[in-house]
């Protein structure tokens, strides 16, 4: 190495130097020590350079492992990264879509809310009686409320349930009817669904037929029909066997 050869060369001069003022045998005694010294200084340095060179090249090797190693690591990192950021996008615009569609959600239960308390108001009491607690709890304020949707919904489904199942049979109820002098008298009506209903008082002789109209049921009297109306209720109360009855139909 270049460290090795300065030193010996170094020593030769030195040595040159002292055999002009030594003699033969003296100089070259102390020549070949020198010499000897000088290898043993070159063999000395040229093992600790082996160690050193072995050192140094483990430490490469282990700094270029630790190197690849954190790529990996790195690049792993950024394709979790990327993953991570294209799930959050799609969980915002999904986020996104759910609120449009539950804002579009309010103003049609809105809608139906407002619908169905129109409606109540041209049902007979048979059904208004029954939805009344229902319709009670639709929020005046609809903006404003803090029921939540599937509440309002579902308050919804109860009113058009019951309205629905009324509709869909007949029904006898007792309720109050104006005679011609416009008393009140207790009556018996059968409805059929909300389409026809026909009434009849105790006494056999106040009849008559109402329908539904724009403003509400609309009521006709009509005494004739009352021992029609009356078969038709004992028949469907079962204190008659079933018989074909004709009755009008009266459309508003």
């Amino acid at each position: 190495m270049d460290f090795s050869r300065q030193l010996i060369y170094l020593l030769l001069v030195l040595t040159a130097r002292t055999a002009l003022a030594q003699s033969p045998l003296v100089e070259t005694r102390n020549t070949v020590g020198k010499w000897v010294e000088a290898r043993q200084l070159r063999s000395s340095l040229e093992a600790d350079w082996q160690i050193e060179k072995e050192i140094l090249s483990q430490s490469i090797e282990a700094y270029e492992n630790e190197l690849a190693s954190t790529e990996a690591q790195i690049s792993k990192v950024d394709t979790g990264r990327t993953q991570v950021e294209g799930e959050f996008d799609t969980i915002t615009s999904e986020k996104k879509s759910l609120i449009e569609y539950i804002d579009h959600l309010k103003v049609e239960v809105s809608r139906l809310e407002s619908n169905l308390k129109q409606l109540s108001k041209l049902l007979p009491l048979a059904v208004s009686d029954r939805i009344s607690p229902l319709l009670d709890r639709i929020p005046e304020a609809p903006l404003e409320t803090k029921l939540s949707i599937s509440t309002r919904m579902q308050n919804l489904l109860g009113v058009i349930n019951e309205v629905d199942k009324f509709n869909g049979g007949v029904s006898v109820v007792s309720e109050l009817r104006k005679n011609q002098s416009g008393a009140e008298v207790q009556a018996q009506v059968i409805y059929v669904g909300l389409a026809q209903a026909y009434f009849v008082d105790p006494s056999g002789e106040f009849a008559g037929v109402g329908s539904p109209g724009e403003d509400g049921w609309k009521w006709s009297i009509k005494p004739e029909l009352a021992a029609k109306i009356q078969q038709a209720i004992d028949i469907y109360q079962g204190g008659k066997p079933a018989a074909f009855v004709e009755l009008p139909i009266e459309l508003n």
